[in-house]
């Protein structure tokens, strides 16, 4: 089901956690951008894509934003994971490998205008997580000569891909390496979805001169980018099959 995109909306609560007021990124979920209407800055936008490579755009009028730090922490024990530069509007951090499935948040300290100290959060989502079960059903081989090869002349693909972006900002691409892959997604899906189970099951015309079908799917949103890698080797007594997963 595709799930149509909601920018948030950021409310103020006053807490003693902290000296000064949190503004949170209220509708609890992650995004690429935050809307705050009654704080030091109007808006806190993600414009990467990365698990280990944090950066921020935060426009304001003047050249540089009224804030004084920022940090990233993990959402659900507000962990510590690295302090950001901030360069004018941008902020900028490092967080480092074993947190790409962890929702996170940045915090911005600013001073408003009657110089009270405002903490302002922006959700970082998880990387995207994509899983797939898959087989190759090979029938009636065909012997080849001395200008072609042999191959298989019926193959089928069966499988099911689940994909979970956790923001409805995230977005995925597939495309074939070698042969035609039956392993494709919708134009929508490159527009943003927050997640989708898609089956599978045709079939499949393949290069016998390789006997190889690969195909790859990218997946981004503000909290990292994952690319599955599925191949198959066919040959007469043997298929091989690997899936390759990869988080940056």
């Amino acid at each position: 089901m595709r799930i149509k995109s909601v920018l948030p909306i950021a409310i103020v609560i006053h807490t003693t956690a902290v000296a000064g007021t949190v503004i949170h990124d209220t509708d609890g979920t992650p995004g690429r951008v935050t809307y705050y209407s009654q704080a030091s800055i109007n808006v806190m936008v993600t414009q990467s894509s990365s698990a280990y490579d944090v950066r921020i755009y935060t426009p304001h009028p003047t050249s540089n934003i009224p804030c004084q730090s920022a940090a990233v922490y993990t959402l659900n024990d507000h962990r510590l994971l690295t302090g950001m530069e901030i360069q004018g509007k941008i902020l900028t951090g490092k967080i480092p490998k074993g947190y790409e499935n962890k929702e996170k948040y940045v915090e911005l300290r600013c001073t408003n205008e009657t110089s009270s100290t405002e903490h302002i959060r922006h959700h970082i989502a998880p990387a995207p997580k994509i899983k797939l079960k898959s087989q190759l059903d090979a029938k009636h081989w065909l012997d080849g000569d001395h200008l072609y090869p042999g191959f298989y002349q019926d193959v089928r693909y069966r499988a099911t891909l689940n994909i979970d972006n956790s923001e409805p900002a995230g977005f995925c691409i597939a495309s074939s390496i070698e042969s035609d892959s039956p392993l494709q997604l919708q134009p929508w899906h490159n527009d943003g979805f927050t997640d989708d189970i898609i089956s599978f099951d045709e079939a499949v015309y393949y290069d016998a001169r390789t006997g190889r079908i690969a195909t790859q799917i990218i997946c981004r949103n503000t909290g990292g980018t994952t690319r599955l890698l599925e191949y198959w080797n066919i040959r007469q007594d043997n298929i091989d099959h690997d899936i390759f997963i990869t988080v940056k």
